[in-house]
């Protein structure tokens, strides 16, 4: 049985993550910042597992100090937890663009400052996008919170190796409450799946299939790893 930590565990990848690793007998230290009752229901539906729920807010050093010192010493984190919205770059607000970094981004650095001071060895996973790999507009502030989350990944899987693997997983567009407003516009799912090799959005179950596999010490020669979990959306469309 590991020692877990799975940020964003109330809702969405963070809820799936953390069923995943739950159902493989692992504790899970579950965050999460006001929905309570989810991970109460986790604790109800995987009675006799080890659920430690921990309340942090972790936009802030403070919250995200505080989460790892309810952890103790865990051998895997799992970094799910971040906002999306909307942000075109001539109505961009200096609020918008700092509250986007502090929790997508300095969040990251935070939690892993404070989880490499007490690991032993492990790994520490991020959730990224695929935003973060080739841009998005209308949300600039977004990509650029999680394109800096793949230098903090191959500045990390150096700095702690060998005790510590460090990895990224990138999804697309995923089926989650996040999600819900866009899939909502008219029309807009369509052209997403239109766009999607695989032809479907991923979802959540998808990006924890691939967080637990980096995750296994089955694993232990991949770090500074990023893993698009996309149905292929990155690749290049045939056109004409």
């Amino acid at each position: 049985m590991r020692n877990v930590v799975v940020t964003g565990a109330s809702s969405g990848i963070g809820l799936s993550c953390a069923e995943r690793f739950l159902a493989a007998g692992d504790r899970v230290v579950a965050q999460y910042r006001s929905n309570r009752a989810a991970i109460e229901r986790l604790q109800n539906e995987y009675v006799g597992a080890q659920v430690v729920p921990v309340q942090a807010d972790l936009a802030t050093e403070a919250g995200c100090v505080a989460l790892l010192q309810a952890a103790g010493v865990p051998e895997v984190v799992v970094h799910s937890a971040g906002i999306w919205n909307d942000g075109a770059i001539r109505t961009l607000t200096r609020e918008v663009l700092e509250d986007m970094f502090r929790t997508n981004t300095f969040s990251a650095y935070y939690l892993s400052r404070e989880a490499a001071r007490v690991m032993a060895r492990g790994g520490i996973i991020y959730v990224g996008s695929t935003a973060g790999e080739r841009g998005e507009p209308g949300h600039s502030h977004y990509a650029g919170s999680k394109a800096a989350l793949w230098g903090l990944t191959q500045s990390l899987a150096q700095e702690l190796a060998p005790a510590i693997r460090v990895n990224l997983v990138s999804p697309g567009w995923v089926n989650t409450p996040m999600s819900e407003a866009a899939f909502a516009q008219p029309g807009k799912l369509d052209r997403i799946v239109g766009s999607i090799p695989l032809r479907r959005v991923a979802e959540p179950e998808d990006v924890a299939s691939a967080v637990f596999f980096l995750a296994s010490e089955e694993q232990c020669h991949l770090t500074g790893v990023d893993l698009p979990v996309s149905g292929g959306a990155l690749l290049p469309m045939p056109r004409g």
